[in-house]
């Protein structure tokens, strides 16, 4: 699940990266209309969503390399 969530932070954020190099620079036609309009808002909510289950499941995870000392 992990990599899975990786995954599909680096896939938005190279998607709305794309989208935004070409909204500057038009690379290739497209049209933004409503319906890009709120797909471009969907990745970047994606993005959001993502980079903050990446940063709340990092800092809940074990560490293996510490033991549990003093603890029985």
């Amino acid at each position: 699940m992990k990599y899975f969530i990786i995954a599909l932070f680096i896939l938005s954020l190279l998607a709305v990266c794309l989208l935004s190099l070409n909204y500057l620079w038009a690379w290739f036609p497209v049209d933004y209309s409503q319906v890009a309009k709120i797909a471009f808002s969907a990745l970047i909510i994606l993005l959001g969503i993502t980079g903050l289950a990446m940063i709340f499941s990092g800092a809940s995870g074990k560490n293996p390399n510490h033991p549990n000392v003093g603890k029985r």
